[in-house]
């Protein structure tokens, strides 16, 4: 079963350095969402560019896929 990372930006990096093991990429790809999700759900966490990345990597340096959450909130006067 392969081993996936899944490393998170937002102000920081948070290098994964454990991983999991996973039955394919579409696993990880739940992972990732769940992942991104859960950061994003904390609005302390969302830092000043409200942007969280999820890097998903197979190995050491070889990226599979990223997911890019966006958040923006515009405050339009009246």
């Amino acid at each position: 079963m392969p081993r996936y990372f899944f490393d998170i930006r937002e102000d920081a990096i948070v290098i994964d350095v454990k991983g999991v093991d996973l039955p394919d990429r579409t696993a990880a790809r739940d992972e990732a969402l769940a992942r991104g999700a859960a950061f994003a759900a904390d609005p302390h966490k969302l830092g000043g560019e409200g942007v969280v990345v999820v890097t998903v990597r197979d190995g050491p340096e070889r990226v599979v896929m990223c997911l890019r959450l966006v958040c923006q909130i515009e405050d339009v006067a009246d």
